[in-house]
């Protein structure tokens, strides 16, 4: 094999992995195989899904990196994350055609522009960027998109199944409720998406398999819509708590996971009343704000501890997590 061509296939490798690898830092890990696996799922799962999150995720490091972004940023795979999310919002709330073009190339530039400057914001503060940027560059998308005539919204999926225990909707809940981390309430994604997560660390699913579950369970005894419940949406953001605690992220502990899984199924709910009156789509507001909240109060020499690491832009790779 000619020595250019060996160049550009180790080239392309280390930019594919170094993607998946972006990917897979939903679950706060950096692991190309969990990427991997989460990408053909959802590809599976629901392929326009897929394609609209990637195309936006691959945009936003492309802009990002023309915009002249510190490096250590761009390389953080915070950029790529937050393109994943947007696409995976656009995907779902706006229609397959020119509104989800439109959406996914003007997503592309919101979110590495919305990224850039909400890191220099939250690091003022000392807290993560996560995927907070993808939240008000998807507000912007969705209130300018309508003004335009060729603007047609999704249906939005919606479950078909109905158990007939109420331990199973809990259950069935839970595992819709993981699905909800990239926007599908569907319990076999969900189940997937814990498995993709074992990957790097065995604890992670069934962690979150069982914060969601709880938090679930927690709405329905509370009397949470019941539609609310079938979907799983309170269980999304324990689940994700879990995570986060297991890997030591940004000092978070067992009383943040427990606090998620207690007040999730409120804080969700009125999230999701409070969107309806202002028009805007409640998407991971409760589950960033939590961590955002949790970051604030932690003691200052958590904070300075967590200061330089993943949560605050560079990621940080652990002994059991793979590199090319």
């Amino acid at each position: 094999m000619p020595e250019h061509s060996s160049n550009r296939l180790t080239t392309a490798t280390r930019v594919v992995s170094r993607h998946l690898s972006a990917i897979s830092e939903t679950f706060f890990v950096y692991n190309r195989w969990v990427g991997l696996v989460s990408v053909v799922l959802l590809a599976i799962a629901a392929p326009h899904l897929a394609v609209s999150a990637m195309v936006t995720s691959v945009l936003a490091r492309i802009v990002a990196a023309r915009a002249g972004a510190a490096r250590t940023f761009v390389d953080s795979g915070l950029v790529e994350l937050n393109g994943w999310f947007l696409g995976l919002a656009c995907g779902t709330f706006f229609a397959v055609g020119p509104t989800l073009a439109v959406a996914l190339v003007a997503g592309g530039l919101l979110a590495a522009g919305v990224s850039i400057v909400m890191n220099r914001l939250v690091a003022t503060w000392d807290i993560p960027l996560m995927v907070g940027p993808y939240i008000p560059a998807f507000w912007i998308l969705s209130c300018a998109l309508p003004a335009f005539p060729w603007f047609h919204a999704a249906t939005l999926p919606i479950p078909t199944y109905e158990p007939g225990s109420q331990t199973l909707q809990v259950l069935i809940g839970g595992l819709r409720g993981l699905g909800e981390i990239f926007f599908l309430p569907d319990a076999r994604v969900g189940v997937g998406l814990a498995i993709a997560a074992s990957i790097a660390d065995w604890r992670l699913g069934p962690a979150m398999i069982g914060a969601s579950v709880a938090s679930v369970g927690m709405g329905y005894f509370a009397g949470a819509p019941l539609w609310q419940v079938q979907q799983g949406l309170a269980g999304f953001t324990p689940a994700l708590m879990a995570v986060a605690a297991l890997r030591r992220f940004s000092g978070l502990g067992p009383a943040a996971v427990v606090i998620a899984i207690v007040a999730n199924p409120l804080l969700e709910a009125g999230a999701l009343r409070f969107g309806n009156v202002i028009g805007l789509s409640a998407l991971s507001v409760t589950y960033v704000a939590l961590v955002w909240g949790f970051a604030l109060v932690r003691p200052v020499r958590d904070a300075g501890a967590a200061r330089g690491g993943w949560s605050m832009g560079a990621r940080s790779r652990g002994a059991n997590e793979s590199r090319w």
